[in-house]
C-alpha cells in the first residue's frame, strides 16, 4: 500500500547558520579528540629497554622516519581540534550561564571563538616546541 505523503525536506536546501554550524563542529571535534586519545600509541620510551623489545623500537623508529609528515600533521590537527573544543566549550558554558542568550550576542562570540582557536593551536605548538629547546618546523 503506497502513501502519498510529502518528503521530509533534505539538508541541502537549507542555508548553514552559525547557531547550527558550532554545536555540529564542536561535536565532531569532540569525537576526534576522543578518537585520537583511544587510538594512540604509547610512547617507545617508556617500554622495558630489554632486547625483547627490540623489534617494537625498530618498528617505532621507521614509522617516525616515513611518515614524520603525517605525524606533523595528525598532531598539528589535534591541537587545533582541541583548542577549538576547549574555546567552544567556554562559549557554551557562558550561554548556559544566561550571557550571550539573546540573538544579536550569539555570533559575536562564536566568531571570536574560532579566530581563538585558530590563534591558540600554533601558539600553543611554537610554545611546547620552545619549552623542549627544538626549533618549530
Amino acid at each position: 500500500m503506497k502513501i502519498n505523503r510529502p518528503l521530509p525536506p533534505h539538508l541541502t536546501i537549507y542555508k548553514p547558520q552559525l547557531t547550527s554550524t558550532f554545536p555540529i563542529s564542536h561535536r565532531i571535534s569532540g569525537a576526534f579528540l576522543a578518537t585520537m586519545v583511544s587510538f594512540s600509541i604509547p610512547s617507545p620510551k617508556i617500554g622495558d629497554p630489554s632486547p625483547t623489545f627490540y623489534p617494537f623500537y625498530q618498528y617505532f623508529y621507521i614509522l617516525t622516519l616515513y611518515l614524520d609528515g603525517v605525524i606533523m600533521g595528525l598532531v598539528n590537527l589535534t591541537s587545533l581540534a582541541l583548542c577549538y573544543h576547549m574555546s567552544n566549550g567556554v562559549r557554551h558554558s557562558l550561554r548556559d550561564l544566561g550571557f550571550l542568550s539573546e540573538l544579536s550576542k550569539v555570533y559575536t562570540p562564536g566568531i571570536i571563538t574560532s579566530f581563538r582557536a585558530v590563534f591558540l593551536a600554533p601558539s600553543n605548538l611554537t610554545r611546547q616546541h620552545w619549552s623542549n629547546g627544538q626549533i618549530p618546523y
